[in-house]
């Protein structure tokens, strides 16, 4: 069946709207994401490897050689590393799967200069590292090796078992569909058929241990690979049993306070709530059942309106409290919270923790709320949410990582925080981001087109080709020429049409002004002026050779938040299409500081214009804005307040540049939001 190689299958998900494109459908041919994908493809994946290869830096490698019986890692007999080490191997694994599917030529020289083992043998190791009854945790099984008495399964629910066990089922799925091969798919069924079993016969112990359920996905993508109804079965327990939690370690940190039912709004682990909410909607597009999709679209309203950050980062704090907390018999205080979303309207900047991974994990939620709906506004939160909170997790070179990721960082600020606010090239704690984001860029090819009966859908536009089958028939072969985000100007070129009508439904972004979008084809306008935020229609009979050309504009605009953010009330932010900028003090006239920084918002539309130039070798789009630059005394270690003095502000000429491209010229100070004058 057509589609049914697709990252996220949804070719016979009986409410979804739309399915994706097999894997090798489409190939970038330039552009912003076609440059990030050749950095992922030849550096981040190799030097990911160094890294989980390396027995002090991460041993991750290690863990499953020793669990296999082929090594000794440090030679103490100990795994090593966090605990979910398993899960975050196997995403670096997922990355490597893709990019050799499309690439396979340039991935094989790429990996061979780092002497990487083959993703057979890797495969073969993960088989025999895994327990004949499916359980694999290589950290339990490495101590089960040494001594029956020595580990239990799920001692601990911060062990992240059913995490890892759930990553090994995406990743099964994304090799088998780009490759026939079922040697992984094996570990991942046999995982499964575990996890199946425990939920009929332990459920309060499955429920207790289900942190960062990433395994609510990989059971429904099982599911619709092998059709096996024991796996959508599963999906189901899986959300009923989190009301069986006690009371006394259930929390809104791990989401298992209140039914998944009773849930209305986003709380808790970001990375963990929306691993869940992405698992829910993948359920629902299977089973339809509106009793978890009405919270679900609750839930999702509330962090669109009231807990996203203008870069669609989610996660506000770096610890916290559980606005409901317990029942009052059992913890008279509140539950903390960590790296967790905060109440409405709660966005730091300075202190924002917005972990990599919940951005991804929201990413992920965005992609499967419109497969299931169709609806636009998801495709541009994901646009968002993909250039602006998941390309600045890794540095231009492919080789640091940011864990946390502010939206202002300035050197005076000394409060010491859990996580470095500037990249790092390992992050031995806690190395989840890495390669959850270099699987992520290397799949970035798979959301541009989805397809329906007689329709193509474009999400997002770049430089790509296109070269699939619709689910009712007839070949689609088209390239795609532009050079956005920097330019809204985009072609579509029809190299092969099936012989009958198609529909093109092409996404004009929310963001477009009114009457700043124009469709052409064949030269002629379209009949019906697109609107933003809406898909436009196009039907007719194409043939090799049409063209359609969209024009969508993407002049720099200000936008400001909603005044109940108190952290960004008076200020203002740079966007320019769908990218959000930032102001780098490396950019600041000499003698200037961040702090004293004010944007001249009055000059907005006669003053804003764009620059091409570029960070650490990468060519970028910079945005030239008026300004002011107080010249105001430098404040004393310890004053808090003082009174205001008279000083002078001289005019001052900002240069802002996209957020993802941040940090990647040494220290700095940044912000995203600056405070704006009027007059």
């Amino acid at each position: 069946m057509a589609g049914d190689r697709g990252l996220v299958d949804t070719s016979r998900s009986p409410q979804a709207t739309m399915q994706m494109v097999d894997l090798d459908g489409v190939r970038w041919s330039g552009g912003l994401l076609g440059e990030r994908f050749i950095a992922c493809r030849d550096s981040m994946i190799p030097y990911l490897w160094t890294v989980l290869r390396d027995p002090q830096e991460s041993h991750a490698w290690d863990n499953f050689l020793m669990a296999a019986g082929e090594g000794e890692g440090r030679g103490d007999g100990h795994p090593h590393g966090p605990p979910f080490n398993d899960g975050d191997f196997l995403k670096w694994l997922e990355a490597r799967i893709q990019a050799e599917a499309v690439a396979p030529a340039e991935s094989a020289a790429a990996t061979a200069a780092v002497n990487m083992p083959g993703v057979d043998d890797i495969i073969a190791v993960i088989a025999k590292a895994q327990r004949d009854d499916g359980y694999l945790h290589t950290p339990t099984i490495v101590r089960q090796r040494r001594s029956a008495e020595a580990a239990k399964e799920f001692a601990d629910r911060e062990h992240f078992e059913t995490y890892n066990m759930g990553h090994l089922m995406t990743t099964a799925c994304v090799h088998h569909r780009a490759t026939g091969k079922t040697s992984l798919l094996d570990c991942a069924r046999k995982a499964a058929d575990y996890l199946d079993r425990l939920a009929r016969e332990r459920p309060e112990e499955l429920a207790r241990n289900a942190i960062c359920p990433s395994h609510a996905m990989g059971v429904v993508e099982l599911y619709r690979l092998t059709r096996e109804p024991r796996y959508l079965e599963l999906a189901r327990r899986l959300i009923e049993i989190r009301s069986l939690v006690p009371p006394e370690i259930g929390g809104d940190q791990n989401q298992d306070r209140i039914p998944f039912r009773e849930s209305r709004e986003a709380v808790g682990h970001a990375v963990r709530a929306n691993y869940l909410y992405a698992g829910v909607a993948d359920l629902v597009a299977e089973d339809g059942d509106r009793t978890l999709l009405e919270p679900l679209l609750a839930i999702d309203h509330n962090v669109e309106t009231r807990k996203r950050y203008v870069t669609g980062m989610t996660g506000a704090l770096y610890d916290g409290a559980s606005p409901d907390g317990a029942p009052a018999k059992l913890h008279p205080a509140i539950k903390t919270v960590h790296q967790a979303y905060g109440r409405d309207y709660q966005l730091p900047n300075l202190t924002a923790y917005n972990e990599t991974c919940a951005t991804i994990g929201y990413g992920m939620w965005l992609w499967r709320m419109l497969l299931a709906t169709g609806e636009a506004r998801y495709a541009d939160l994901f646009e968002e949410t993909l250039y602006n909170g998941i390309l600045p997790g890794v540095s231009l070179d492919g080789r640091s990582y940011f864990y946390v990721n502010p939206l202002r960082k300035l050197q005076d600020f000394k409060v010491p925080l859990r996580w470095s606010r500037s990249r790092m090239a390992t992050i031995p704690s806690s190395f989840c981001c890495p390669p959850n984001v270099a699987r992520t860029v290397a799949e970035a090819h798979n959301y541009v087109y989805t397809v329906s009966p007689a329709t193509l859908w474009v999400h997002l536009y770049a430089a790509s080709t296109l070269d699939t089958t619709l689910p009712d028939g007839g070949r689609l072969r088209l390239r795609q020429e532009t050079d956005y985000p920097w330019s809204g100007t985009v072609a579509l070129i029809f190299e092969e049409a099936p012989a009958r009508e198609l529909t093109v439904k092409l996404r004009i972004p929310g963001w477009v002004r009114r009457g700043a979008a124009a469709i052409c084809v064949n030269g002629q306008p379209a009949a019906e002026p697109p609107s933003a935020g809406t898909y436009a229609i196009l039907t007719r009979a194409f043939q090799p050779g049409d063209r359609i050309e969209l024009s969508l504009d993407v002049s720099p605009a200000l936008i400001e938040a909603n005044p109940l953010v108190e952290e960004t009330f008076g200020q203002v932010a740079v966007r320019h299409g769908p990218l959000v900028y930032c102001l780098e003090s490396h950019d600041l006239p000499a003698g200037v500081r961040l702090s004293d920084v004010v944007l001249a918002a009055a000059a907005e539309h006669g003053g804003l214009q764009t620059k091409a130039t570029t960070v650490a070798g990468t060519k970028v789009l910079a945005v030239v804005a008026p300004g002011f630059a107080r010249q105001s005394p430098r404040w004393a270690d310890d004053d808090l307040y003082r009174e205001v003095e008279p000083t002078g502000a001289k005019p001052a000429q900002l240069t802002f540049i996209p957020y993802f491209a941040w940090g990647n010229r040494g220290e700095s100070e940044m912000t995203v939001w600056l405070p704006a004058a009027w007059r």
